[in-house]
């Protein structure tokens, strides 16, 4: 950028020990700027000096038209204080996204102290600035979640919305369709369709990707969130949606060649050893596979 040759031209001129010192403190401040998410800096750069120019004074802060070496130094930190106050309001909702790939888990610790473990290929957005008064996020894809006590904890998806207090439990979003299983404590899941259902500990609900209705039953708390201890079970889950999280768990690509529109799997594998998770998924259902690296075909 322009301004780092400008830096560079003046500290190759002539300066005390004093002023040196204080220039290589200014720049180590603007180094140290954030700035908004997908945003590169020369964009973010570029729309604050729009908003100062376009000021009721018509003025460029910025970049006056004369400036002596002597003053440089209360210009550069002028400089920096702009773009501390600038970037400051410039990012107003200070969000931060925590997210795993495949082939990885992980857990995260809240502002709040509550904790939620991500499953491979998963996210949670959520407001730093505002966390403490206004506990709200956005997961994509899977996330356990142990909540402190405190106000209420929304959890917003593409399909619906879950609100507790202080509880565990298990929320699934994918491919168009939630599942929120309860472990303790109680859970609200609600959607468009439904204002909402009280979910007790042992109780799981669904919402159809289909019909978008929301079905209360109840669930085995052995095969549930197992992905936790890198185990995965299965009851008439779509073939689809299995070969789905195989390719999350191992970090592959699976091409099938034959129709499984209909085909269901019920079963289990684990994310340790994949020739074993595909004999496993696959065998039982008389398809044929072929692994080379991290392609796999079935037929």
């Amino acid at each position: 950028m322009a301004k780092d040759n400008l830096i560079k031209d003046w500290l190759e001129q002539e300066m005390s020990s004093e002023e040196r010192q204080e220039m290589e403190r200014v720049i180590a401040l603007t180094e140290n700027l954030n700035v908004p998410v997908n945003t590169g800096k020369q964009q973010a750069w570029d729309q604050l000096l729009s908003k100062i120019d376009t000021s009721d004074e018509k003025e460029r802060v910025l970049v006056p038209e004369t400036v002596s070496r002597r003053n440089w130094i209360g210009y550069a930190v002028a400089v920096a204080a702009v773009l501390f106050i600038g970037l400051y309001f410039f990012l107003p909702n200070q969000n931060v996204m925590l997210s795993t790939g495949f082939g990885d888990q992980q857990a995260f610790t809240l502002p709040d102290n509550s904790v939620v473990t991500l499953n491979a290929n998963s996210s949670v957005k959520y407001n730093k600035k505002s966390w403490l008064e206004n506990r709200t996020l956005t997961l994509t894809g899977e996330g356990y979640f142990e909540v402190q006590s405190g106000s209420d904890f929304v959890i917003n998806t593409e399909r619906g919305s879950v609100t507790v207090v202080g509880t565990s439990f298990n929320v699934y979003q994918r491919d168009e369709a939630l599942e929120v299983s309860c472990f303790e404590g109680k859970v609200l899941v609600s959607n468009d369709a439904d204002k909402g259902q009280l979910l007790e500990a042992g109780m799981q609900a669904t919402i159809d990707k289909n019909s978008n209705r929301l079905d209360i039953g109840s669930f085995d708390p052995n095969q549930t969130a197992t992905w936790r201890i890198g185990e995965f079970y299965f009851n008439e889950a779509d073939l689809a949606s299995v070969i789905d999280e195989l390719e999350r768990q191992f970090n592959i690509t699976i091409n099938v060649s034959v129709d499984i529109e209909y085909r269901t799997y019920s079963g289990y594998f684990n994310n340790q050893n994949l020739t074993e998770a595909l004999q496993l998924v696959f065998t039982p259902m008389g398809l044929k596979y072929e692994a080379i690296d991290n392609q796999v075909t079935v037929q």
